[in-house]
């Protein structure tokens, strides 16, 4: 064994580490962590160059009930649902992340807030074929805070 493995062994185990720390385990997607790192750098680049950025804020209706009626299990499962749901239907470039226990956010570049409105609308009618209801809120730059005001109109 040369010298060098070990310390590509430790390399990659930290890069694994790194990752972990910013993806949600259950979904695999972005943690709050990795969310809040997109959302620095993207708002940063749209009030840069002065480009359109949307952030929908979702919130799965029921999932304490249904954790309650069903199991965690098919809690678990409902929220991976809406998960490759919103992913099925996001453009590449768009980053998802769950911030909370049943709380979503969708960044969303170069989008206007009638363009995420359309968005999650589409995204919102593909669930309810599911039978998983959402409410949501959207915010758009310029904006002093983009998760504060979507979170106030989340909750309206």
């Amino acid at each position: 064994m040369s010298d060098s493995n070990p310390q590509l062994w430790l390399h990659l185990t930290l890069l694994q580490l790194l990752e972990e720390n910013r993806t949600d385990s259950l979904t695999g997607i972005l943690n709050r962590r990795g969310f809040e790192e997109a959302l620095i750098q993207l708002n940063a680049t749209a009030q840069r160059y002065q480009r359109p950025l949307s952030l929908i804020l979702i919130d799965m209706c029921g999932l304490k009930s249904l954790n309650q009626q069903q199991g965690h299990v098919a809690g678990d499962q409902a929220l991976k649902t809406l998960v490759q749901n919103i992913q099925l239907n996001k453009r590449n470039a768009d980053i998802i992340a769950r911030v909370g226990g049943d709380e979503f956010a969708l960044l969303l570049p170069e989008t206007s807030a009638q363009q995420a409105l359309r968005a999650i609308q589409r995204i919102q009618s593909d669930l309810q074929r599911k039978n998983i209801e959402i409410s949501y809120g959207i915010a758009q730059t310029p904006s002093e805070d983009l998760y504060a005001e979507a979170d106030q109109q989340l909750n309206k």
